[in-house]
């Protein structure tokens, strides 16, 4: 019988586990029916090789279950915890999204107030949309200069509590989709102080934990969860994610595997559990540990090469530098998304009407680097441009949306498509935002404004409470 205490040890297990069963040549008349890549559709042969199928398996015996982890699974997530200094951390096979829709199902009741700062991912709709929770949100100020949200104001978050003493969690991104950074220590004092839950959309700080220079993990700074997507900067396989619960955080970890089993598929990926363990492992390795060494200072490098060069500019105030967000004088951050990718063959993460945002991370090259800095140099150099139809360009400054139906009430609700022209005060039933990074502009439920007509002109049609 192959059982657990065979191959258990000390710390990360399942890529050890999957090692140690190839020899026991079982045969299997299980799912995955390729049967470890014995056939494989020819073209995904071709371009991904039969060793990424040989370790994909279902939960057979001596393996374990993602949705009742008690053997190899749990060792891997005890272990992650243990380097995250958590109370306990979950494996998502299914990004971030999970994460986030998974701690609002554990925290939330239908009815139940929910603070969140408007600049959240569109997962924190999907998660309205299942609780019936009640949002009231909360609007960061906006950098008109960079097109880019600015860090959470305290005293704007206390005051927003102070009117709703019922709100029971605040959700907050920490960094921003550009790197921009909160101190969550002092929004966790607010949260404290008012018995709020607080849970940190840290996605794009999966890196933290493993050199301080970027950032200080929202784990460490109060926050009662952290969710982190392990494929955006630290090298993973998409969607490879992680959930983790402070040491400090009252809440049991019971109720988040339950509220994962809700939205969890019964056959999770071995392949994704194995990288998602196998990134950690690396990550808190000494090689890992270099690389991330190196990496930072090629950034670094890239940055200081880059403020000598004229009509130039590059975000550095409180942020990720693993975000690099720049800006050229006389063009528009979509002008020169276009001459990157026209031009020099480079495409950028995302662009707005100020500026660009280049996402780099663990497998960022210095070659990769410097074939970005050549670019932006002789783009700024020699004055470079296109032909650009400016009137295409659309900016939308954020303003305070008006709820008139919580997501949950006008879910699946009738609607009719109504001219884009007289759409003014109708109610939205459509999820609208740019992607990405998936910041909500109208969601459904809230009161259509000017400024949403204005923004989205060019559509001839929108989809309106019937």
């Amino acid at each position: 019988m192959f059982v657990i205490s065979f191959y258990n040890k000390k710390g990360m297990s399942i890529i050890k586990c999957i090692q140690k069963f190839k020899k026991l040549n079982r045969t299997l008349f299980t799912t995955p029916s390729h049967s470890q890549g014995e056939i494989v559709a020819p073209l995904s042969s071709q371009l991904i090789g039969r060793k990424f199928f040989s370790c994909d398996y279902s939960e057979i015996e001596g393996f374990d279950n993602l949705s009742k982890p008690t053997g190899v699974i749990k060792l891997a997530q005890d272990e992650t915890a243990r380097i995250y200094d958590a109370k306990s951390s979950f494996f998502l096979t299914n990004g971030s999204t999970s994460g986030i829709v998974a701690s609002m199902l554990a925290l939330l009741q239908r009815g139940d107030k929910v603070l969140i700062a408007r600049n959240c991912h569109k997962s924190v709709y999907n998660g309205l949309v299942l609780t019936g929770a009640i949002p009231v949100w909360l609007m960061p100020h906006y950098n008109s200069d960079w097109g880019i949200y600015e860090p959470l104001d305290y005293d704007y978050i206390e005051e927003i509590i102070k009117k709703n003493k019922d709100v029971k969690l605040f959700i907050m991104t920490n960094p921003t989709y550009e790197g921009i950074m909160t101190d969550v220590y002092r929004v966790s004092a607010i949260c404290r102080k008012y018995g709020v839950k607080l849970l940190v959309d840290e996605a794009h700080g999966a890196l933290w934990n493993f050199h301080r220079s970027l950032g200080t993990p929202s784990l460490h700074q109060g926050a009662d969860i952290v969710v982190q997507s392990l494929h955006k900067t630290a090298g993973a396989l998409n969607p490879s994610a992680l959930l983790h619960i402070s040491k400090e955080s009252e809440i049991e970890p019971k109720l988040l595997q339950d509220a994962l089993n809700l939205i969890t598929t019964t056959s999770p990926s071995y392949p994704l559990l194995t990288n998602i363990e196998a990134t950690i492992t690396h990550l808190s390795s000494e090689k890992g540990k270099l690389q991330l060494i190196e990496l930072i200072k090629n950034i670094n490098r890239f940055i200081r090469t880059m403020r000598e060069v004229p009509n130039l500019q590059i975000f550095t105030y409180n942020n990720d530098v693993t975000k690099i967000l720049v800006k050229v004088t006389n063009l528009s951050g979509f002008e020169l998304s276009d001459i990157l990718f026209e031009k020099y063959n480079i495409e950028d993460e995302m662009a707005n009407e100020k500026s660009v945002l280049f996402l780099t991370g663990i497998g960022t090259t210095k070659a990769k680097l410097k074939k970005l800095e050549k670019a932006l140099t002789e783009i700024c150099m020699h004055n470079i441009k296109i032909s650009y139809d400016n009137s295409n360009i659309k900016v939308f400054t954020p303003v305070e949306p008006r709820v008139r139906y919580i997501p949950a009430l006008v879910w699946n609700k009738p609607y009719k498509e109504v001219d884009i022209k007289y759409a003014l005060a109708r109610v939205s039933m459509e999820l609208i935002m740019d992607y990405p990074p998936g910041i909500p502009i109208l969601l459904p439920g809230e009161v259509i404004k000017k400024e949403h007509i204005a923004y989205l002109k060019d559509r001839q049609k929108i989809k309106v409470l019937y």
